[in-house]
Formats: structure tokens, sequence, C-alpha cells
């Protein structure tokens, strides 16, 4: 599992955490942080998905994934959010997003953040051959942390990152919401007020009622 070149230029790593985010939660948090602190990252770029490839339907507009992203991760420094696949209206690829970046700073070292289900079917990305070339992958496990199903591409750099296992999905956070079950601490509060602010993922507010600070 080695990586196949050393990467020495510390103050060159930036970490690309990609999804719909739909919506953030504490899990993506988690991850990008602990990534951002074991390989020494300069930066975390969170770029929201505008048309994603593997995933049939979105809940919520671009616009309103941007802003929680923007809400969830103001009060790190080290993270930022990048619109660039929301701007380009058309279907989301890694690839096309990671060249893009590459292209106007040839000289930054890109680690793509990923989940272990992801990453294990990276023989199904766009270009996934050119891709495995631009960049290293950091991997977050799942629960039983086996490296079972590895991809076997010539040229793949990854890394598993030591972070525990989260188990919480955006469709766990969306399927609480419609039923008026509590979300406290599966994401940030700020993101939940947004959320009931502008009843998203059928959001009720005769549900809402009396569930203060849930």
């Amino acid at each position: 599992m080695a990586m196949a070149r050393s990467v020495n230029k510390e103050h060159k790593r930036i970490g690309i955490i990609g999804g719909t985010f739909d919506p953030v939660h504490i899990g993506h948090l988690i991850i990008a942080e602990k990534a951002r602190e074991e390989f020494l990252l300069k930066k975390v770029l969170f770029i929201p998905a505008g048309i994603p490839p593997h995933k049939k339907k979105i809940f919520v507009s671009p616009s309103h994934r941007l802003e929680m992203v923007k809400i969830a991760i103001r009060d790190n420094r080290y993270f930022k959010v990048d619109d660039i696949e929301i701007k380009r209206g058309e279907t989301s690829y890694t690839y096309d997003t990671v060249m893009s970046f590459k292209n106007k700073n040839p000289d930054i070292e890109i680690f793509f953040i990923t989940g272990e289900d992801t990453f294990y079917e990276l023989k199904t990305w766009h270009r996934y051959k050119e891709l495995i070339r631009e960049v290293i992958f950091l991997v977050a496990p799942r629960k039983d942390k086996k490296e079972k199903a590895v991809p076997k591409i010539p040229y793949l750099k990854y890394k598993f990152i030591h972070s525990p296992y989260i188990d919480i999905s955006s469709s766990y956070i969306r399927d609480c919401f419609a039923k008026g079950k509590s979300v406290k601490y599966l994401l940030p509060d700020e993101i939940i007020n947004y959320i009931r602010r502008y009843k998203l993922y059928g959001i009720r507010r005769d549900k809402e009622k009396d569930k203060r600070g849930q």
C-alpha cells in the first residue's frame, strides 16, 4: 500500500473532498480534518457537485448545498469551498475538476479524500486511468477496516486515513428531517437552523413544534 513516490512539498499539499453534501454533516468535517492533520495538508477544498454522475437525484438546489458547506466550514481556517463544479453546469467529473486546479497551479500536490466504498468503485470513474496519475487518494475507512477490494491499477497511490468509523449518511439525515426525528449532533446546529428556515428535506413546521435544539 506504499505510495509510489514520496511527497515532500508540504506547503503545496492540497486536499479535495467532493460530494453532493446533501446535506453536509459532521462525518464530512471530521474526515476532512483528520486527513488535513495526518497528511499535513495546507488546505482542504470542499467541492459540491453540480450534476453528480453516480447519483440519480439531488434533493436541494446547488445554491442551498453550497451555502450549507460555507456555513459548516467557516470556523476552520484550513477549510475552503469552491463552486467550480456547480458553475460548470455539466456532469461533475473528478478528473475535470482536478485538471482544472492543476492547470492553474501545476506545482500543487492533490490529495483526493473519499470514502472506502467509493474508492473500491474507482474503475467506474470517468477517465480513472488518467486521474490516478494526478492525485493521491486518502481513503476514509468503513466499519470492518479491511482492505478487501483495493482496485489493482498501475500507478494508483493511496493511503487510509486514521480516523474513527463514522456511520452517518446524508440520506439518513434527510430521512430524520422528513420524519421529524432529532438530528442533534449529526450536523452543525447552524446547518439544522438553515434547513428549518428554508424547510428543506420535507421538513414541516408542525413536526418541528417544541423541538428546539433537536
